[in-house]
């Protein structure tokens, strides 16, 4: 097999076969080592659609007839295949991880214009492989867009970015009358804490989240590749099948809005980095937010979403970057950039917002000054009420102070990037 035929596999870790049970016509791959394990389904066949489909649930509209595989192509994410059926052309794409259970939840609110499958196959509740009528190509914008970052077209740039992010502010927008739970703040610092220990990073990072990063059906990984546009239309997103690292590190829980516009704030990272550009990086940042905000539901967006003392989009842009160093461990592939030295400057953001905490400290204590004063004016231990009441638009220009010293999501963790 192929270097091309492994790249949905983690190269770097042993590979072994499972006796659990399995669906006719598959195998369970099991992938250990680095301190990273997971386990992988794989056809035996994907020649045979019939073998393969035999022990399979289906749901959905699904080709049927005679069907013969035409084309095979192993992605960074799984197996495609072209299927001719009766002169039809259909394209069935592998979840050799499979997915967090809400897949066609997921697809069921994508805007219309979105990229969907429109049937699948399942076995004992996991997503095995999903299919759609085939479509020549997809205008997607990520070379678009690393061509006016590369050519310093700050316009062009602008515009792609911020039709990108309302794009995905149109799904949350969708989300927003489906199943939402409260936040979940315990179990997501408990899930960094994980990333960093099997990473042996030396980086901590714990938030408590605002009570409006609620927990809804999230898109998961999203990026500028997973973006169409379809000329006079408004953008459409590709609904992709999960990255490597879901299938590494399995989530054990579920995300806010503001974790699927962290992942495509991280892959205008990613581009741009990759481009030598005269743009500033804050503006590009600038116009993902604004994008975002143009349609997402505004208490998922608002300005205290993005503080960073309690999380912000830094929290899960942080997240993103570990992800990208799981999958390089997995493939031994090198340093991921520009996630590596993402984190290695996350120390130096924690301890500006640490030095921040004297101001905080100061508006607690004029505040308590202020309270008590009042308490012991209301009951008759004291005469003096003026310096209390001095003391509270005191208190509220501090606080107030201190909250414009949070660092702006329209900046960058990377500090070279500022400059």
């Amino acid at each position: 097999m192929s270097e091309t035929e492994n790249s949905w596999k983690p190269a770097a870790m042993s590979q072994f076969e499972s006796d659990d049970e399995v669906p006719d016509g598959f195998k369970w791959l099991v992938f250990a080592g680095i301190g990273l394990k997971s386990k992988m389904l794989e056809p035996l066949d994907v020649n045979n659609w019939q073998k393969t489909i035999s022990d399979l649930q289906p749901w959905g509209e699904i080709p049927t007839g005679d069907i013969t595989v035409e084309d095979i192509v192993h992605t960074d994410r799984g197996i495609n295949l072209k299927l001719n059926c009766d002169g039809a052309y259909w394209l069935a794409e592998f979840f050799p991880w499979g997915t967090d259970g809400r897949f066609r939840a997921r697809i069921s609110l994508a805007p219309p214009g979105s990229i969907i499958p429109i049937g699948g196959y399942t076995w004992n509740g996991i997503d095995i492989l999903s299919v759609r009528k085939w479509t020549e190509g997809k205008k997607d914008l990520n070379s678009r867009l690393q061509d006016a970052i590369q050519s310093s077209d700050l316009k062009k740039s602008k515009e792609i970015i911020f039709q990108s992010a309302a794009a995905i502010g149109r799904y949350h927008k969708a989300a927003e009358n489906a199943r939402i739970t409260p936040r979940d703040a315990k179990r997501w610092n408990k899930r960094l804490e994980y990333l960093e220990a099997s990473l042996r990073a030396n980086t901590i990072w714990r938030a408590p989240h605002t009570k409006d990063t609620v927990c809804i059906i999230t898109i998961g990984d999203i990026r500028f590749s997973d973006i169409i546009d379809k000329e006079s239309e408004s953008y459409s997103i590709h609904f992709s099948r999960p990255r490597l690292a879901d299938g590494i590190i399995k989530p054990n829980c579920e995300f806010p809005a503001i974790r699927d516009f962290s992942s495509l704030l991280h892959d205008l990272n990613r581009i741009y980095f990759s481009c030598e550009s005269e743009l500033k990086m804050s503006e590009l940042r600038r116009s993902l937010i604004e994008g975002w905000q143009s349609t997402a539901p505004p208490a998922w967006s608002s300005k205290n979403i993005f503080y960073t003392p309690r999380g912000g989009s830094f929290f899960w842009e942080y997240e993103q970057c570990l992800l990208d160093v799981i999958e390089s461990v997995s493939h031994q592939s090198g340093k991921p950039e520009p996630a590596v030295s993402i984190i290695q400057d996350v120390p130096y953001l924690q301890k500006s917002m640490f030095s921040h905490r004297t101001v905080a400290a100061l508006s607690f204590m004029t505040g308590f000054f202020s309270v008590n004063g009042i308490y012991q004016y209301a009951v008759g231990n004291s005469n003096g009420i003026l310096l209390p009441l001095i003391l509270i638009p005191i208190t509220l220009g501090i606080f107030m102070s201190y909250r414009k010293l949070a660092p702006s999501p329209e900046l960058s963790i990377l500090r070279v990037w500022n400059q």
